[in-house]
């Protein structure tokens, strides 16, 4: 009992992660479901039995790409003890990890999001309003401990999330930079203090 359980959920990540790669890939449209049963060596029956129709399949690989994102950073602004610099760094080290991490499901989110129908794309566009609204707590921290002053809070929180999205387009595992090392250029970046050219 508890081995066919196992193998249910193991067929259902292989599923997940080889739809996610080739909708990644091809697009919503360009991926079919044949094409991911192919992929996954079984019948297309199989992908039925866990999904009902492609729309389904998507949703859940939406719901993965940003869960994780969202909840991390819950806790960070939750958890006590820590100063706004440390929460800041943790907030940019969450994001671009699970950006490397899942890079196909958040490929799929930034690109195959405006294809499913307004209703299902309100859901989520809701759901990343309620990330920047918490992102920009940190960044509102930051300000009442000296940084980013005289700045628009949402202006320099949409400003940091651009750049650590941006990352997709670009960062190479198993290159020179592993993501929390990208994380912290990205924070010394953003909190240099600026030079006051007034003295000498």
């Amino acid at each position: 009992m508890v081995l066919g359980v196992i193998m249910k959920q193991n067929r259902y990540e292989d599923i997940m992660k080889q739809a996610a790669s080739l909708i990644s890939k091809k697009g919503y449209a360009g991926a079919s479901l044949q094409d991911i049963a192919d992929a996954v060596a079984v019948h297309k029956s199989t992908i039925f039995y866990y999904f009902k129709t492609k729309k389904q399949l998507i949703l859940a690989l939406l719901d993965r790409s940003i869960g994780s994102p969202i909840t991390n950073l819950q806790q960070i602004i939750a958890r006590d003890g820590l100063t706004p610099e440390e929460r800041l760094k943790l907030a940019l080290e969450n994001h671009i990890g699970l950006i490397v991490a899942h890079e196909d499901t958040v490929n799929i989110y930034l690109n195959e999001l405006r294809r499913l129908p307004r209703r299902d794309q309100a859901k989520y566009l809701m759901t990343r309003k309620r990330y920047e609204k918490d992102f920009e707590t940190i960044i509102r921290q930051m300000q009442e401990v000296g940084y980013f002053q005289g700045l628009d809070t949402t202006i320099v929180t949409f400003g940091i999330l651009g750049m650590a999205n941006w990352v997709i387009k670009w960062f190479k595992t198993g290159g020179k930079f592993t993501s929390n090392e990208v994380a912290n250029i990205f924070y010394e970046m953003v909190t240099q203090k600026t030079p006051d050219c007034s003295e000498g």
